[in-house]
């Protein structure tokens, strides 16, 4: 059996190609990238690395050619919505078109409740690949969510105050090393053709749990403060953030408030056959990432 995964430059993309590889032993493992060049490493290590662009529809089929299945990497939450759309559809429709049977995709959480504009795009990512003829296995994960709540814990140690938007939201961050082994498991194993994952972490949490990490790691007193859109507006335009991403920032709040990605759901511990890192571990994981981002 070939398997192509694609964004396999990108930490998602080359964490499942990692665990795939080690699952898949004997299997031909194909990586589907922008820059072949930065995929010498894997090349060292026997997996064939092709050029694929998502912008480059004509040569897309080259990249998927021979593919039995095909990981189309679409976690690449921050692009605009119709690019990041219209890039999805093209590998959609190459991977028909070179012959794969089945198509595994990255969505979005509880998409059938998301209200964010720069998400719907999912939505008809979703309806696509369950029309493109292959068989299809969606996984609705939410990659940056972990991100998101250890960024206000970062801003809380620095603040000694959590502020936030969220009023008295629930989330429920699935820890990325849980999504990358779940999304290998899915490529590789019997049994997934046609089903659709909601991919959770094991219990939800508030922001005050994020106050209490943030106060767990520095040794003070740390507590959430909830705000209203206006003043956290001012808050973000206090550290020189930009109109968009603090339109971005209140849309997701705003999300949270509406009870959206509120509730775990089992998919994953199913999936996984074992217990599931705790949510707020999720978090405390993505810790030293967001900081060295932030400076």
């Amino acid at each position: 059996m070939t398997i192509v995964i694609t964004g396999a430059n990108g930490e998602f993309g080359r964490g499942v190609l990692n665990a795939v590889a080690a699952l898949a032993s004997g299997q031909r493992i194909v990586a589907s990238v922008r820059d072949v060049a930065r995929g010498a490493d894997l090349r060292e290590r026997g997996i064939e690395v092709r050029p694929g662009s998502f912008d480059e529809p004509d040569a897309l089929p080259a990249a998927f050619s021979g593919a039995d299945t095909v990981f189309i990497n679409a976690t690449f939450f921050g692009a605009d919505t119709e690019l990041r759309g219209r890039r999805v559809a093209t590998a959609i429709r190459a991977a028909a078109r070179a012959g794969a049977a089945r198509i595994i995709l990255p969505t979005w959480p509880n998409l059938d409740h998301a209200a964010l504009p720069n998400v719907q795009d999912y939505a008809e990512s979703e309806r696509l690949v369950q029309q493109a003829g292959p068989s299809w296995t969606i996984l609705r994960l939410g990659y940056g969510l972990a991100d998101a709540a250890a960024r206000d814990v970062i801003w809380a140690r620095r603040d000694g105050a959590l502020v936030a938007p969220a009023a008295a939201a629930r989330c429920t961050p699935a820890a990325v090393p849980d999504l990358v082994d779940a999304t290998a498991l899915t490529i590789v194993g019997p049994g997934h053709e046609n089903v659709r994952y909601e991919l959770t972490g094991p219990r939800a949490i508030d922001w005050s749990d994020l106050a209490a990490l943030a106060a767990s790691m520095d040794g003070r007193d740390i507590r959430y403060r909830p705000v209203d859109d206006d003043e956290y507006r001012a808050y973000l335009a206090g550290q020189g953030l930009s109109g968009p991403v603090t339109d971005g920032l209140l849309g997701l709040y705003a999300e949270f408030r509406s009870g959206w990605a509120a509730t775990p759901s089992p998919d994953l511990s199913r999936l996984l056959g074992r217990e599931l890192v705790d949510t707020l571990d999720a978090v405390r994981q993505r810790l030293a990432g967001i900081e060295s981002r932030l400076g």
